[in-house]
């Protein structure tokens, strides 16, 4: 897959980018399900559910990922699916399938060992997690196949900043009057050989956070 082209008006990159990948592992999630129903239909002596209930934990926890991604997509299009649901996990969920999307078109994205949570009330719930996840993900398909995005998220003075080395992609130039509208109080901030997305203290959590915000 080439770097990601200019976007209609009004459309959302990502969504486009990261729909194979939900496909695919809800397909994954559907055919577990298809072959349980199976052989339960065909009965026996064996306690199917038991011994698939690892399976069936793994695949429900998939799809709980899933269906929070998918809320941020259709939010990010104009349809809020995700009311009042608060994930703190989000952020996770989202690069989780940007590292996915990322292994499908042939380029690198490691995540890191620990993720920070999302706080609760910053704004409608998925725009910081949609944020990030577009940005990085245009800008690991802006590299050339076999590459790998070299990123880091970490605390920076009064707030987080998202760090890249290499140039700016043209795709997340064209995302910045829609960070500024969704995300007022963030800011993108280009060097040379680098560029960065600070964003207020606030908005992010330690994991060793969350129980008390």
């Amino acid at each position: 897959m080439s770097a990601p082209g200019p976007q209609a008006e009004g459309g959302d990159p990502l969504a486009p980018l990261l729909l194979p990948v939900l496909v695919h592992r809800l397909n994954n999630a559907t055919q577990l399900l298809s072959n349980l129903d199976a052989v339960l239909r065909v009965g026996g002596e064996r306690d199917w559910l038991a011994e698939r209930s690892s399976d069936l934990g793994d695949s429900a926890h998939d799809v709980h990922e899933l269906g929070y991604v998918l809320a941020v997509l259709a939010s990010a299009s104009g349809a809020d699916l995700l009311l009042a649901r608060r994930e703190p996990a989000g952020l996770a969920y989202m690069l989780r399938v940007v590292a996915s999307c990322a292994a499908r078109e042939g380029r690198g994205f490691e995540l890191p060992g620990e993720l920070p949570e999302l706080a609760p009330e910053v704004h409608a719930g998925w725009e910081l997690a949609w944020a990030a996840a577009a940005l990085l993900c245009l800008a690991t398909l802006a590299l050339p196949e076999g590459e790998g995005l070299d990123w880091s998220i970490a605390e920076e003075g009064s707030g987080w900043a998202l760090r890249c080395s290499g140039e700016f992609p043209a795709a997340c130039s064209e995302l910045r009057p829609r960070l500024a509208e969704r995300l007022p109080g963030s800011r993108i901030a280009v060097g040379e050989g680098e560029w960065s997305w600070w964003i207020p203290g606030d908005w992010l959590l330690r994991p060793s956070e969350r129980a008390r915000a």
